[in-house]
């Protein structure tokens, strides 16, 4: 492999290759373990379990190239090996934005023992110049906001901030003591003429820079019969609640189970939220909500921090979301 320096001019990277899931999958498990395992929540440990079970079934190594879309393995990247060692890896993962094919870049791990000696660096630009070639429109990432010489270095190659975002997570969920009916704040189901000011707000606090890697669809949120026939059929029945200060509306939520190890809850509320109604409207869901499964919610960075812990909340991390256009 070779990429491109500063001056345009081709440098020959022997140690760097394409990522080869036959011979590979298994030992880029074990790196991302080393590098990533003190951050790791369950649904990531889960990931690494699947990695190595798909590393040991020849049949799924045979077919799932053929079927890399729909596969949930980093079945395409690179890779950085020394003496028989892989000790850098890039993931590539392909999705879609705004009907346009895109790459998010994942998985970027070096061996602790090989650090600050540029592997990230040529893996990401390798990594770019590779989507170019194939003519992609953009590639995105994740960074978590503490880790300063990452973001600096995708800066430096070329990424733009576009989202911060924190997860908050709970598990149990604390049935607590409820404060409704305090201060003149009530918490209710939504009722149908809430809709138009929830797509509202849904849309701004999930808009369309990250909603395309929330699994974020804003026509499941849509009231109706129609829409609670196929929540039915498909199982995957929402809860709603409203929170009202004085009869108006200050904010809404949304349960809505899931496969992994955390349900999700979606905030709807305005930038400048009310910080008491949505302790109310929390401490309200928590009380409702099944006792064994824990629950988490993705919103922008320091927004409502205070009503989010005092509600038992802990902030799983923030990180920052970044792209690079590479297609105009």
């Amino acid at each position: 492999m070779a990429i491109l320096d500063s001056i345009g001019e081709l440098i020959a990277l022997p140690n760097l290759r394409p990522l080869d899931i036959r011979r590979d999958l298994m030992r880029v498990a074990d790196l991302i373990e080393l590098c990533f395992a003190h951050t790791m929540d369950v649904d990531g440990k889960e990931y690494l379990r699947q990695m190595r079970q798909a590393a040991r079934d020849a049949r799924f190594l045979n077919w799932a190239p053929k079927a890399a879309e729909w596969v949930a393995m980093p079945l395409s990247g690179y890779v950085w090996e020394e003496s028989g060692q892989i000790v850098g890896n890039l993931s590539l993962i392909p999705m879609s934005r705004q009907g346009r094919r895109i790459y998010l870049i994942a998985n970027v791990a070096v061996h602790p023992d090989y650090r600050r000696r540029g592997i990230a660096r040529a893996l990401t630009q390798t990594a770019l110049e590779g989507l170019r070639h194939k003519q992609i429109w953009a590639a995105w990432l994740q960074v978590r906001d503490d880790n300063s010489a990452a973001h600096h270095l995708y800066q430096s190659l070329g990424f733009i901030e576009r989202a911060q975002r924190t997860s908050w997570e709970m598990f149990p969920p604390s049935k607590g003591r409820l404060h409704t009916e305090r201060d003149g704040v009530s918490v209710t189901s939504r009722q149908t003429k809430d809709w138009a000011i929830q797509k509202l707000w849904l849309t701004e606090n999930y808009p369309p820079e990250v909603d395309w890697n929330l699994n974020f669809h804003l026509s499941e949120f849509r009231p109706g019969l129609l829409a609670d026939l196929l929540h039915l059929i498909e199982g995957t029945s929402l809860k709603h609640w409203a929170v009202r200060r004085r009869g108006y509306l200050t904010a809404l939520l949304t349960w809505q189970p899931s496969r992994t190890f955390a349900d999700n809850l979606w905030l709807a509320m305005p930038d400048s939220g009310d910080n008491d109604s949505l302790y109310t409207l929390l401490t309200q869901a928590l009380h409702d909500l099944p006792e064994n499964r824990s629950v988490a919610i993705n919103f922008p960075s320091r927004r409502s921090e205070d009503a989010f812990i005092a509600a038992g909340f802990e902030n799983h991390l923030t990180l920052i979301w970044m792209e690079a256009i590479l297609k105009v």
